[in-house]
């Protein structure tokens, strides 16, 4: 009996010891901010005879987000291509397009319409 008393008085005693740390874990955890995702950076191409804009300058690890509107009817223009990312799109007259980039690393990377005419350009700038 007195070692089923001096058991409990134990754990009693190390629960006290435990419980204030286990308090302020869980509150700290609580107030700590959750990581915000980083932002998406939306860059408008306007296709009408070319892109425009044809030069988009953008920073290595950037998330970046395009919104191709087609408003010329001609052939040339029904799909844009970003060879070198593998991304090939149609682009239907007056509906957005929207192109989530992956990460990029610096240098350029070119798109151009189905037909070779059209060119525009990404440039991605190390981050500094």
């Amino acid at each position: 009996m007195l070692i089923k008393r001096l058991f409990v008085v134990s754990c009693l005693f190390a629960a006290s010891l435990l419980a204030p740390s286990l308090l302020v874990s869980s509150a700290a955890a609580e107030e700590a901010p959750a990581p915000s995702p980083q932002a998406v950076r939306e860059v408008e191409i306007v296709v009408d005879g070319g892109y425009k804009p044809s030069r988009i300058v953008v920073t290595e690890g950037e998330r970046i987000r395009l919104k191709l509107v087609r408003r010329d009817h001609s052939p040339c223009t029904r799909e844009i291509v970003f060879a070198s990312l593998g991304i090939r799109r149609e682009l239907p007259t007056d509906v957005p397009v929207v192109i989530d980039l992956p990460s990029l690393s610096p240098g350029e990377i070119e798109f151009k319409c189905g037909m070779n005419m059209l060119r525009g350009v990404i440039v991605v700038e190390p981050r500094k």
